[in-house]
């Protein structure tokens, strides 16, 4: 038969209950660090380009606490950049955001030099939310005279408050891949050098005062823009110095948060098997670290690493639509020389692809146009006519992303050529042309040299034998080494980025003429004056694609 306690007894037996157990739950914490890299100005939904935009992200952020509510949330590098959204709309939008999801504190990323040191350092001053800033991490990178560059911290500290009321402190220390001269326009980076040595770099911080809040903190941390990826399913380094980070074995840290190399990254990494994650870019993934604590010692129980996907067609909650509906306005609003972002320029008659991942190795079709269009350009702002043979060239990295199939907007030019790099006009000799495409097509790293309408002959060991350019009626010219031919490209390119020496493109050898465009509104201008694409924009040129780096194909 079932005893009813007394109401007193029963109260006080429940609170005995209930006290131990919160205090057996009080001896250990799960406290979760969520990581946003490559974010590259990603606020605009795009289904076409999997990319969920900055309202999907803050609700899987907000739905992530709910199960996590001890946590942080920081920035591995990249954050604009790259988006073309970002770059018309005066670089307002990073810190409204990040204010928004709680954001405080971020890596350096090659593109944080998009807008140059001075803005760096400035962190939109003119655009911040009351209350809101940002704190950037980088410890290898330096000015003339050795010391850490002043948009930048090597390290800092955020602390979490628990229900208890007690507070759990976390530690980050920050790097930046150390080949960043390589994919930013030098002008960018006078008087900076960039440290491969990231061990090294560690071992000099913690000695020094500004390492000891992280010392003391109870969970550290390497915040990086060092690219990881997965190969044979467990995570590796990528980058130059991979060697180097790769020997990283510490035991005072718990987990490495990584970007750079737009991969999704997940598991175990070094000597150490640190856990590490990387969320691809453009917020398709959520980096999560789940770190349990004991509270007692002090000590990190575990660190699980995960990542969570952002699922485009999330449920919004009152916040996210409004802030959509505030993304969608701002969109309908924004001219760029006289027009919409919405403004539909062309219509695509199938889907094209620029990807670095699958078509690194390859002309592709989206290469070919751009290239066209930067010769056109020249063409039309030298008062040349149609048949004056002009070379485009391109970097592979400048091309964002290829077209969907349907119309294309201006907004859809401007994501796939986002940079909006001054063009550069020279005359240069057949060999020097020839030294550029033989370095070019054998761009391991960053991919190879998009052109227009030049036919490309290889040895069979993959070297180039000859060059021919196609002219407009399909006739083809072969360039002589002695003489000379009009070669444009971007000032990345042609100032010594993505692994092209600046030597390729002599100062004394280039051109001026009044009025060249950009190289987006350039494609912009090409893309308008074509009703469909492809169409008759590639007559003569078939892609090819590098199926072996030792072996080339014969001809394009």
């Amino acid at each position: 038969m079932f005893t009813r306690l007394p109401k007193l007894r029963f109260g006080a037996t429940l609170a005995t209950l209930l006290l131990t157990v919160t205090t057996a739950l009080a001896q250990t914490a799960t406290v979760a660090v969520f990581s946003l890299n490559d974010f590259h100005g990603g606020f605009l939904p795009d289904a076409r380009k999997d990319i969920p935009g900055a309202p999907a992200v803050w609700q899987t952020l907000d739905s992530l606490r709910t199960v996590y509510p001890n946590s942080v949330t920081v920035a591995a590098g990249d954050n604009f950049g790259g988006s073309y959204f970002y770059n018309v709309t005066g670089g307002r939008l990073v810190p409204d955001f990040f204010s928004r999801i709680g954001v405080t504190l971020s890596a350096v990323g090659n593109h944080e030099f998009d807008d140059g040191q001075a803005k760096l350092a400035d962190k939109w001053s003119a655009y911040r939310p009351a209350g809101w800033n940002l704190t950037y991490v980088c410890a290898n990178v330096f000015d003339e005279q050795g010391r850490l560059a002043p948009f930048a911290q090597p390290c800092a500290t955020q602390v979490v408050t628990l229900p208890t009321g007690q507070t759990v402190t976390l530690g980050f220390v920050g790097l930046l891949t150390s080949n960043t001269p390589n994919q930013t326009s030098k002008s960018k980076l006078t008087g900076l050098t960039f440290d491969g040595n990231y061990t090294g770099v560690i071992e000099a911080l913690k000695r020094t005062p500004q390492y000891q809040p992280v010392q003391q903190a109870d969970i550290r941390m390497l915040l990086t823009h060092v690219g990881t990826k997965m190969q044979d399913g467990h995570p590796v380094w990528d980058d130059r110095d991979s060697a180097n980070i790769a020997a990283f074995n510490d035991p005072d840290f718990h987990a490495l948060l990584t970007g750079h190399s737009h991969n999704p990254v997940c598991g175990r990494i070094n000597a150490s098997q640190y856990p590490v994650v990387q969320g691809k870019w453009h917020g398709e993934y959520i980096s999560v670290v789940k770190f349990e604590i004991d509270l007692q010692t002090r000590k990190v129980l575990s660190a699980t690493p995960e990542i969570v996907h952002v699922n485009p067609a999330i449920a919004l909650g009152d916040k996210q639509r409004a802030y959509l509906k505030e993304l969608e306005s701002l969109l309908a609003d924004t001219q760029i020389e006289g027009h919409s972002l919405s403004e539909n320029v062309t219509y695509c008659t199938r889907n094209l692809v620029h990807d670095r991942t699958t078509d690194k190795y390859c002309q592709t079709e989206m290469g070919y146009m751009v290239c066209e269009a930067y010769a056109e350009a020249v063409r039309d702002a030298g008062h040349l006519p149609a048949s004056t043979p002009v070379i485009g060239m391109s970097h592979f990295g400048s091309i964002r992303g290829g077209f969907p199939e349907g119309q294309i907007r201006i907004l859809d030019v401007g994501e796939a050529l986002p940079f909006a790099n001054q063009l550069r006009v020279f005359r240069l000799k057949g060999e020097q042309i020839m030294e550029i495409v033989e370095f070019g097509l054998h761009n391991e790293t960053y991919g190879w040299l998009q052109t227009s309408s030049l036919e490309i002959d290889t040895t069979k060991t993959g070297h180039v034998r000859e060059l021919a350019y196609i002219n407009a009626d399909g006739t083809r010219t072969v360039l002589r080494k002695n003489r000379t031919y009009l070669v444009v490209a971007d000032e990345f390119q042609s100032g010594g980025g993505d692994g092209y020496r600046k030597e390729y493109f002599p100062e004394s050898q280039e051109l001026r003429f009044t009025g060249m465009p950009t190289s987006t509104q350039a494609f912009i201008n090409y893309l308008q004056r074509r009703p469909a694409i492809p169409g008759y924009a590639r007559p003569c040129i078939l892609p090819y694609k590098k199926l072996n780096l030792r072996r080339l194909p014969a001809r394009l």
